[in-house]
Parts: C-alpha cells; structure tokens; sequence
C-alpha cells in the first residue's frame, strides 16, 4: 500500500478521558466540568466545558510530525490577522503561552468552542451559497502570500496527489479512467496555474450555520487539509459536496459567483472545475472505503 495510504489507517491508541483530564489541568490549568468524546478519525478530541465556557481539546495522531499541527496553526493565525472578520477557531494558548504542548509525543491543543448548527442535511438557498462561496473566496485570499516550512507535505486528500490513490480502484475500471486522465490532462495544467496554501476541506461538515441568514456561514472548522496545491482546487473541493438540485449546475453557479466576487479566476482555472470535481467525488470514494476496511 502507498505510504500516504498507510499513514491515513494506521491504528493507534486513544487517549482516555482521565487522561485528557490530567493534560487539561497540567497544561491549561483548566478544570472540566464536564468531558465528552467526539467521534473522529485521526485523533483523539474531546469537547469540555470549564468555568461555564466550552471548549474542545484536540490531540494529534501519534504519528503525525509535529510540524505539520504548526502548519495548521500558523495557518489560522495567518487567516484571522489577514481577514480579522473571517469566523475561524480561536486558539486558547497553554499555561505556558504555547499554541500547543508536546504529550507522550503527540501535539495537543485546546480551542475555544463555536456554537453552531453544521451545514451538512441543510439546504441552503442561492443567496446562502453565494454568501458561502464569497466566504471561501475570503479564506482563500486570506491564506494567499502564506509560507510555512511544512506546506507541501504529501497528503492523501490533496487533489494534486490523486495518482497515488490508483491501488484502491484497480476493481473500479470507471474511476481508474477518471484517476489516468486526471494524471494525464488535468494535472499538468495544474500545475501550471497560481499555487497557494489552501483549506482544502470546505465542506459541510466543517462549516458551521445559521440558516435564517442569507450570511449562512457562522463558522469554519478544521485546519487539517491545509497544504500547498492549485489555489483553484479549494473551489473544486467545495463544489464535490454540493447538492445537486435539478442539475449539477444550479447549486454551483451561484457559489462560483461567490468565490469569483473575491478571488477572480484565470479562465483556464474555470474550465479545470468539472475535472476537480470529478476527482474529488473519486478520492473521497476510495478514501472513504478504505476507512471503512
């Protein structure tokens, strides 16, 4: 198996709650009151509330290299210092003033808590997804001009690196066709057009929404993903999880208008995105049956 695939499933084990509890008080000098384990795939993460205030605290995988959570930290601090409006996490620094703390060598943080209702099962209308493609227009600008040593790590869900995913669809001859031409046609011209630090993981399950408001967009989630690739991939990302409508065009035109009211495409971006979409479909396929296996 790939060595990307590899690092995506392998097992490790999960912190307990008393064990999160100690961190917490050691590290943050903060007391839960109450602690509950959400259901995640690479790391261990609890929410708890403190003095009345809700958090979540996130510890890493221990295989993960602590760079890449620094990646991910500057990352946000980058975006909210360049668009202070943007609603991101708010990082809570430990005791010590550390974005994070090194525990039995894995990377925790603690994060203030954003209420919310998540996008996914919400059907947004066309003026809630223009307002939530202007919003991933404004991430994307946000992040634009961003460095960081660890920025082009080899990641599983980066569209760039679709190839490596081949193994996975040797039964599936209709995504082995999507996954050789992507290689062959669309990711040479890829890579050809503006590369940035991205989001790379716009979509429902990390935004958080007030569905009365044509603003809709109350909060993103999740820094993961972050990783150098095709500044227009973060469009294509977020388009593969759409729902469909009457067409696959009615829900993506006005959120592609969004986007383009703060981040102007180059034409040959804009005719990229069917492609991107296609691929991102295929990649979180086989992804996500391999996390099934």
């Amino acid at each position: 198996m790939h060595r990307l695939l590899t690092e995506l499933v392998e097992p490790f084990d999960r912190m307990p709650e008393d064990a999160a509890v100690d961190l917490l008080e050691a590290e943050w000098g903060l007391t839960p009151h109450t602690l509950e384990r959400l259901d995640t795939e690479r790391d261990d993460t609890f929410r708890f509330d403190s003095d009345g205030l809700p958090y979540v605290l996130k510890v890493a995988h221990p295989g993960d290299d602590h760079a890449l959570i620094d990646l991910q930290l500057a990352a946000l601090a980058h975006a909210a210092a360049a668009d202070p409006g943007l609603p991101l996490q708010r990082v809570v620094p430990s005791r010590g003033g550390s974005a994070w703390v090194a525990v039995d060598g894995r990377a925790a943080r603690v994060f203030a808590w954003m209420d919310g209702t998540l996008a996914r099962g919400t059907e947004p209308t066309h003026a809630q997804l223009r307002a939530t493609g202007r919003m991933l227009g404004r991430l994307n600008l946000a992040l634009r001009g961003f460095g960081h040593a660890a920025s082009g790590r080899e990641l599983a869900w980066d569209l760039q690196r679709l190839p490596a995913l081949r193994e996975l669809a040797v039964d599936a001859p209709a995504m082995l066709e999507i996954i050789d031409r992507f290689e062959i046609d669309v990711l040479p011209a890829l890579e050809r057009m503006p590369q940035q630090v991205i989001h790379n993981d716009f979509h429902p399950g990390n935004l958080l929404v007030d569905t009365s408001d044509d603003g809709y967009v109350t909060g993103i989630l999740d820094f993961g993903d972050v990783v150098h690739s095709g500044r227009v991939n973060d469009l294509g990302v977020a388009l593969a999880y759409l729902p469909m409508g009457s067409s696959p065009s009615e829900a993506a035109l006005p959120f592609v208008d969004g986007f383009e009211s703060v981040v102007p495409l180059l034409p040959e971006e804009r005719a990229l995105l069917p492609h991107l979409v296609s691929a991102r479909l295929v990649q979180r396929r086989l992804l996500n049956e391999l996390f099934e296996q």
